[in-house]
């Protein structure tokens, strides 16, 4: 591979990518200088404006997005005379509700960041969005990388949402305990095998193999994407379990439940996983105090580590095309269909894909923006490099573009607790979501048939 790894070949070679993930940090509020959002007092023709712009930056590097977006709103308020920008963070476990209820009530953000696929697109069929033709330059959706990801959020011949930044997720390992343990720094586990052996000799120093936290359920989607597709060839194949043409207790979806017992089993997690939070994991990492954490930001980490900081791609356990694959998630922003202000909000919107805006994004948080503006070059670190490479070999789409959003936080990441939890068997947790999935069909007529319509 070359030193510099060119963006657009590699996520071209990736095909598509979607989230993930959930991440974000427990709450933050950093507003810029102006008013409250939601009225307008000119424009983005005119001599002013005022809007909100609520957004989540991610727990990985919270302190840091949100210094970087502060002088970006900054900036962007001292070219554009009278604008004033309320800059509004939303805790992970809070950004669906309270956009539901800024919804409802008319009234609150201009310019929203979600996460990606469902999340997304659940509010574009309850009226929250504005479409951007019209408002947005189309020159904008050319730039989109990988250009597949904008089909993400298109609907009925119009785009709603315009992708932001891609969120992988990714292991990271500590090299130097890897070391200790007698283990070769640079072969993480590539197999299920390979990491129950590692994590036993990680034991043997007094190490936590693998930390990790489900308080608050923050992450839970990460980690489930590490194992649930192993089985199949594409991330559509789940859609026939969303539909109830498929079961969610057959071995091909709900298999990796099994697998994720016998590593609990092993010990390969820390005894309190259920009393942390994500955010636990990735100190306890930090502390050496464990030898491998999921991410979706490398920056502190690189920080703190260095050179003994390596990256690997989830062990491969199924038999499917997609087995080891990381999976990586386009997080979008859209104009609310209540915006007093569409021109201001897509102004906004534009500039946040400027590349020197786009560069301060990758150097705040780690994120790889999903924008050929993006200069590629920037990439310093062989993490990055090496991630980076990843993206050309080893992606996928996460699967929470094709499973209804509220089958997270209300099935799937409950049956993954209680799987830690022991409350439950590997087949009674599958039998649980299955049980749930028809609860949310019988009930979600409308958005049921979305679904249908994205399995065409």
């Amino acid at each position: 591979m070359s030193e510099t790894i060119q963006r657009r070949d590699v996520l071209k070679a990736v095909g598509l990518v979607g989230l993930t993930a959930a991440v974000g940090p427990a709450a933050f509020s950093a507003c810029s200088s102006g008013g409250p959002g939601g009225s307008a007092t000119g424009g983005a023709g005119g001599g002013g404006g005022d809007l909100s712009f609520w957004w989540n930056p991610s727990v990985e590097s919270a302190d840091a997005m949100v210094k970087w977006m502060n002088t970006t709103i900054a900036a962007f308020q001292a070219a554009n005379s009278g604008v004033r920008v309320e800059s509004v963070t939303q805790p992970p476990e809070q950004m669906v509700g309270n956009f539901r209820t800024a919804c409802q009530s008319r009234s609150g953000p201009s310019l929203q960041h979600e996460y990606s696929g469902p999340y997304t697109m659940q509010f574009v069929w309850e009226n929250c969005v504005a479409p951007m033709e019209g408002t947005v330059d189309p020159s904008e959706f050319s730039h989109v990388l990988p250009q597949n990801a904008l089909n993400l959020y298109k609907y009925e011949g119009k785009t709603w949402a315009l992708p932001w930044y891609n969120a992988p997720v990714v292991l990271m390992y500590n090299k130097a305990l890897f070391t200790a343990a007698g283990l070769d720094p640079e072969k993480p586990p590539t197999t299920m095998d390979e990491l129950m052996s590692v994590s036993a000799a990680l034991k043997k120093t007094g190490v936590v193999p693998w930390g990790y936290g489900l308080k608050g359920l923050t992450g839970t989607g990460n980690f489930s994407g590490l194992w649930n597709l192993q089985q199949l060839n594409d991330p559509k194949e789940i859609l026939p379990v969303v539909l109830g043409q498929a079961k969610y207790t057959d071995p091909k979806f709900s298999g990796w439940l099994e697998w994720v017992q016998q590593l609990i089993k092993a010990g390969v997690f820390n005894a309190d996983v259920a009393s942390l939070e994500y955010q636990d994991s990735m100190n306890m990492f930090l502390a050496k105090k464990s030898a491998i954490c999921i991410t979706s930001s490398l920056t502190k980490f690189q920080a703190a580590l260095g050179k003994d900081l390596g990256v690997f791609v989830p062990p491969k356990v199924g038999t499917g095309a997609l087995a080891g694959k990381i999976s990586f998630n386009s997080h979008p922003l859209f104009i609310t269909s209540f915006a007093p202000d569409k021109a201001l909000a897509a102004k906004l919107l534009a500039y946040l894909h400027r590349p020197e805006v786009l560069k301060g994004m990758y150097e705040s948080s780690g994120f790889f923006p999903a924008d050929d503006r993006f200069d590629s070059t920037v990439l310093k670190t062989d993490q990055d490099k090496q991630l980076f490479a990843f993206l050309r070999d080893k992606a996928t789409i996460g699967y929470q573009n094709y499973w209804p959003s509220k089958m997270d936080r209300e099935n799937l990441f409950l049956g993954v607790q209680s799987l830690f939890a022991g409350s439950a068997s590997p087949a009674q947790t599958a039998q649980q979501i299955e049980q749930r999935l028809g609860t949310w069909r019988s009930s979600s007529a409308a958005e049921l048939k979305n679904f249908e319509a994205a399995a065409k």
